[in-house]
């Protein structure tokens, strides 16, 4: 029998993976009423598109592709954050 490969994640789970929101014991979620939900403010929400990426080749120290692995799952995604981040300001300061 085939083994199947890693579970692909999809953009909302990407997305809370990389999240800030940590729970502990004695924390709670804030109820929220009824009517704020029915109202439908999220219902016209829509996604931004996101551009496919490239697969690339890319080199760099061990000490930095050790750094983002020891974050855990998800390190070439938040290598490409700090990547578009950089692009950010560069672009911001008229470099780009």
């Amino acid at each position: 029998m085939l083994e199947e490969g890693p579970k692909r994640l999809s953009i909302a789970e990407k997305r809370a993976m990389n999240g800030t929101l940590v729970l502990g014991a004695r924390s709670q979620v804030e109820d929220r009423p009824d009517e704020i939900l029915a109202e439908g403010h999220w219902t016209d929400a829509v996604l931004p598109e996101q551009a496919r990426k490239k697969l690339i080749s890319l080199r760099v120290d061990p000490a930095v592709l050790e750094f983002f692995k020891a974050q855990g799952p998800g390190y070439q995604t938040r290598m490409n954050a700090v990547l578009q981040a950089y692009m950010q300001v560069k672009k911001e300061m008229g470099q780009g």
